[in-house]
């Protein structure tokens, strides 16, 4: 069965804005199969919620996704942007945090050729460059194995 488009909008647009107990109100009353849809360009809540700096959103989508989170925390948009590009190109370094202790893929280039780690450099968000460079391993992108964390979901997925 599809999923209802205007709800997939509805859904993005709550991520994007920040409006955290509506998009609640929606997967409540619908299904978080909502959360993984893709708007025209590409884009998740995820994606969205991430660009924008709603951390709460973040990890209420993180949370409600549960282990199938880490299909969705690499998805790449049609410019190959990921969440983690766009937290870090804004310089949202607690998104970036939490994206990364979920298991994102810091390697994964945009259509570009950048890592989230060159969009952070390319505006000025030296802070967040630190972090990153500070627990990527520059290997395999994700976290540094030296780093004691506790990453329940590294990315498995595409």
């Amino acid at each position: 069965m599809a999923l209802d488009k205007e709800i997939v909008s509805e859904v993005i647009a709550c991520a994007r804005f920040g409006e955290l107990d509506e998009l609640k109100s929606y997967i409540d009353q619908y299904s978080a199969a909502y959360l993984v849809e893709k708007d025209e360009y590409g884009n998740t809540a995820l994606h969205m919620a991430s660009a924008n700096g709603h951390l709460e959103i973040v990890e209420y989508i993180i949370q409600k996704l549960g282990s199938s989170a880490s299909d969705i925390i690499n998805a790449q948009n049609d410019s190959g942007n990921t969440a983690l590009h766009w937290s870090a190109l804004n310089g949202h370094q607690t998104i970036v945090e939490v994206l990364i202790t979920h298991g994102v893929n810091a390697k994964i280039k945009n259509t570009a050729g950048r890592t989230a780690i060159s969009e952070a450099q390319q505006n000025g968000h030296e802070q967040t460059v630190e972090y990153l460079l500070s627990v990527v391993d520059p290997t395999n992108g994700n976290e540094n194995p030296e780093e004691e964390k506790d990453v329940n979901m590294v990315g498995t997925g595409e």
